[in-house]
C-alpha cells in the first residue's frame, strides 16, 4: 500500500474529501518525521513505537575483495510492534 492508496481508503473509510485526507496522512508524515529527527521517540497506540538508534562505526570485510572496509557510523528508526498488532498477525484476529 502506498502512501496515496493510504490517503484514499482514510477519506472512504472516515467520509472525507479526498483532498483532505491527502493533506492529513502527509501532515501526520511530516509530524512524524520532524520528531524523529529530533531524536524523539513516536508512540502509535495500538501499532507501534518507533525510536531514533545510533549505530556505531565498526569494522567489516568486503565479501569479494576480502579488503578491510569502515562502516560508518549512523542514525537509523528501530520500530517496534504493539502487542495489539502482534496478536491481530499472529493470531488472524479481524478487524
Amino acid at each position: 500500500m502506498t502512501k496515496n492508496d493510504l490517503a484514499k481508503e482514510v477519506a472512504v473509510s472516515e467520509k472525507l474529501c479526498l483532498s483532505t485526507a491527502f493533506k492529513a496522512v502527509d501532515g501526520v508524515f511530516r509530524v512524524i518525521k520532524e520528531a524523529l529527527g529530533k531524536g524523539e521517540e513516536v508512540t502509535l497506540r495500538g501499532f507501534g513505537t518507533l525510536s531514533v538508534v545510533q549505530h556505531e562505526e565498526r569494522n567489516a570485510v568486503h565479501f569479494k575483495t576480502k579488503e578491510p572496509i569502515v562502516v560508518p557510523a549512523r542514525r537509523t528508526v528501530k520500530f517496534r510492534i504493539s502487542k495489539e498488532l502482534k496478536e491481530l498477525l499472529n493470531n488472524g484476529i479481524e478487524l
